[in-house]
């Protein structure tokens, strides 16, 4: 046990990258599985020709729905399509460069939930409580039945989040603050809903811990400023896009309680009442951490009771009861699936094992959580089918250039929230590609110009260089503006507002501080 102990204070991050080993074989099969959001490959496309046109931020794609473009990343979460990007170029494909981030989100989430229990209790069972944030059906479900690229992804910032506010209850380095933001930002960035989701619960954690919670606002403010150039925008810009919540109610999505805790793994959807094909089961550990915890536990730690509360509100709007709350509070419906709050669970039942730090056998049990959650749960990391497609399957399929396929006709794009000023969707093929365009023209009267992309803010529109007014056409949206008479040099480009600058701005220097502050201070 002894040497056991020592080899895992010594190479922490090796064990977890042998730990992660059987959740993520799977992904080394090549070739893409069945998922049900397969269609971030091709969104990974489209930020590959944003960046490739000279946008950045990116914003605004130009494929989307027949070629009139959507403000795709002005409202999706971009952390993701960034990192894949980058695999992008470094040579894989936009189908390998998806797998590598749910790979890397696997031993990076291990590692920075270890760190973070680790600072309240041994190194078992830290190691437990890392494991079990891994191995739980949500994740594996997250991973081989979803394919939520920004979900997954997400997982790695809450147990970075929570470790930065309990270094900074203990230290008062100001790199405490600045990882802290970096968590923040980097939560938002990777998934707004979930970020949405566990904000609340992490601001609640550094109120629990109490001290230095005035240095961990600090953090958390400096995280929302990191990532002021996304949500600000998402958030006020929203208001031009039609209400909707895609093809889903949440009203159809709340698991029962004997799903929670009855054991399955499926590859079905999730459909209204309570015959789903996918599990909502919280994990047999996890359900049996919750179950011992409070029967066993007579005193605790703070941060065990933050834990069981968390767990509590996530069962309670899990429940159809709480659909009175899905009504009033703002924004919430937007979740779609009451059954992500499955992603909470799986953190704060994770936090359970620190119940077992007094325990003689602490230790032993640490070893018994590992090798039983893993035991448990390895059979889950794999996909239904491994039907090996790669790129050109999914450009095909939601890609409509050079020509709209019949896969393509099929997808309806019926995800996409439309422009306030749409009338209807297009049904055929834009003949403008790219974002912006240069045209000769020459009319014998004033005419009105079409430009087959949606307008929304940030287009830009010279007529022999002065800048003209532009505004939403008939049916589609699309952008229009007016041309006098006569021989006119036109130029059409997609830039940011003068509101976006400031905010890009703003959040570069946050960022830059950050890290040049943690980079500085570590040294």
């Amino acid at each position: 046990m002894q040497k056991v102990e020592k080899f895992l204070v010594k190479y922490p991050f090796l064990i977890i990258l042998l730990l992660s080993i059987p959740a993520v074989w799977a992904l080394f099969v090549p070739g893409y599985f069945g998922a049900s959001d397969d269609l971030h490959i091709g969104w990974l496309f489209e930020m590959n020709r944003s960046l490739s046109l000279g946008q950045f931020p990116p914003r605004f794609v130009p494929d989307l729905s027949f070629g009139f473009g959507y403000p795709l990343f002005n409202f999706v979460f971009p952390l993701p399509f960034y990192i894949g990007e980058i695999f992008h170029k470094l040579g894989l494909s936009l189908v390998d460069s998806v797998k590598a981030i749910f790979l890397m989100s696997v031993p990076l989430s291990m590692y920075f939930m270890y760190k973070f229990i680790k600072e309240y209790t041994n190194e078992f069972l830290a190691l437990a409580g890392a494991v079990l944030y891994v191995y739980t059906p949500y994740r594996a479900t997250d991973i081989y039945v979803r394919g939520a690229i920004g979900e997954i992804l997400a997982f790695v910032f809450p147990p970075l989040i929570a470790f930065s506010i309990t270094k900074i209850g203990k230290e008062k380095s100001i790199k405490w603050i600045c990882l802290l933001s970096l968590g923040v930002a980097g939560l938002i960035l990777s998934h707004d809903i979930m970020a949405y989701m566990f904000i609340p619960f992490l601001a609640l954690f550094a109120l629990v811990q109490w001290k230095g919670i005035l240095r961990s606002i600090y953090g958390f403010i400096l995280g929302l400023l990191v990532s002021l150039y996304f949500w600000l925008p998402a958030l006020i810009e929203s208001k031009l896009m039609k209400y909707g919540t895609g093809n889903f109610n949440f009203i159809d999505h709340f698991p029962t309680l004997k799903q929670l805790v009855t054991p399955h793994f499926g590859y079905g959807a999730s459909v209204p009442g309570p015959h789903d094909g996918m599990s909502f089961f919280m994990g047999a550990i996890n359900v049996l951490l919750v179950v011992a915890t409070v029967v066993l536990i007579r005193k605790g730690k703070p941060i065990i009771y933050w834990a069981l509360f968390t767990i509590a509100v996530s069962v309670f709007l899990m429940n159809f009861r709480s659909t009175f709350l899905w009504k009033i509070i703002p924004y919430l419906p937007y979740f779609q699936f009451p059954w992500r709050f499955l992603s909470l669970t799986t953190f704060a039942t994770s936090v359970l094992v620190i119940s077992f730090d007094k325990f003689k056998l602490a230790k032993t049990i640490g070893i018994v959580v590992v090798l039983t959650a893993v035991a448990l749960n390895f059979t889950n990391y794999k996909p239904h089918d491994f039907l090996g497609r790669t790129d050109a399957y999914y450009l095909n399929r939601y890609i409509p250039f050079p020509s709209a396929s019949a896969e393509y006709l099929k997808t309806q794009e019926e995800y996409l929230r439309l422009p306030q000023k749409t009338q209807m969707r297009p049904d055929k093929l834009s003949p403008d590609q790219g974002l912006g365009a240069t045209f000769k023209v020459n009319y014998a009267k004033e005419t009105i110009f079409d430009y087959s992309k949606y307008y929304f803010p940030g287009w830009i529109v010279t007529v022999d260089g002065k800048k003209v007014d532009v505004y939403a056409g008939e049916p589609y949206g699309q952008l229009e503006f007016k041309v006098p008479a006569g021989e006119h040099e036109l130029k059409i480009a997609f830039k940011e507002t003068r509101f976006r600058k400031v905010l890009d701005i703003i959040s570069l220097l946050s960022v830059l501080g950050a890290i040049t502050i943690l980079v500085r201070r570590n040294k």
